[in-house]
This record gives C-alpha cells, structure tokens and sequence, in this order.
C-alpha cells in the first residue's frame, strides 16, 4: 500500500518535541487495527483506538479514531525511520520507534499499550482480540 510521505496522523500533541521527533524518524508507514472478540468471529465497531508513544521518556498520546463497523481502524499514518537507514550499520544503531496501542469499548476489558512497530513504506496490521467483561460476543 503506498503511503503519503508527507502527511502523519493526528494532530501535533507536543512541541518542540514532535518535531524534534519527526525530524528523526522522517520515514512513513501506515497502521491499521483490528479488533474483534470470540477468536475473530466477531468485530468490535466503537472500540475506541489510541496510539501513543515513549519519547525522550515520556508518553504521548499522539493519535485516537473509533472502530467502524468492521471493528477496523485503518491508515494510521505514523512517522519511522527511512528504510535506507537501516542499510548502513552507522544508521542501524537508530532503532524504529515503539507505538503503544490501546483498545477501550464498555464491556470489553481495556488493551493497554500494545506494542507495534512501524516500517517505512509498510502497512502495519495489528489484530487485537478484546475479552468480553459480561458474556458478551458481539461488538
């Protein structure tokens, strides 16, 4: 899936920060969630979907959407490194940065800060399977 090099989810959460931050990993890859229950059998639409990350020791909250009704999130557009950067040992020190999904719907237990990593110029799927709180199977 192409990925928009100029444009990244979300609004600007922190500065100077962010763009210190963009400006480091200047790579884009895209991320796409999917949440269900039952093994898969069923999507969860409404999961509210936040996607944060640890930068300079601090967390931020960097992006957040609401599932449809396939229970999916999709092109979550998030800043990583260039893949030529990882072609050199001198720029391989450098890792890929560490998002932290979470996943909140009533009736369902939280998922917090499930990590993905995000490659320049690839479509990240992360399948999450929520656990009902009250008998539940469907979302």
């Amino acid at each position: 899936m192409p990925v928009n090099n100029q444009k990244i989810s979300g609004e600007t959460p922190f500065k100077p920060e962010y763009d210190e931050f963009i400006n480091e990993y200047r790579g884009r890859g895209s991320l796409k969630v999917q949440t269900s229950v039952a093994k898969e059998a069923f999507p969860i639409k409404n999961a509210f979907v936040e996607v944060a990350l640890i930068y300079n020791g601090k967390r931020y909250s960097i992006y957040n959407d609401v599932t449809d009704n396939s229970g999916i999130v999709n092109e979550i557009v998030l800043p990583s490194r260039l893949a030529e950067a990882t072609q050199t040992p001198e720029s391989a020190a450098l890792g890929e940065p560490e998002y932290l999904i979470s996943v909140f719907h009533p009736g369902f237990e939280e998922i917090i800060d499930a990590p993905v990593i995000i490659h320049d110029r690839v479509e990240t799927i992360l399948p999450l399977s929520l656990n009902p709180c009250n008998g539940q199977t469907e979302g």
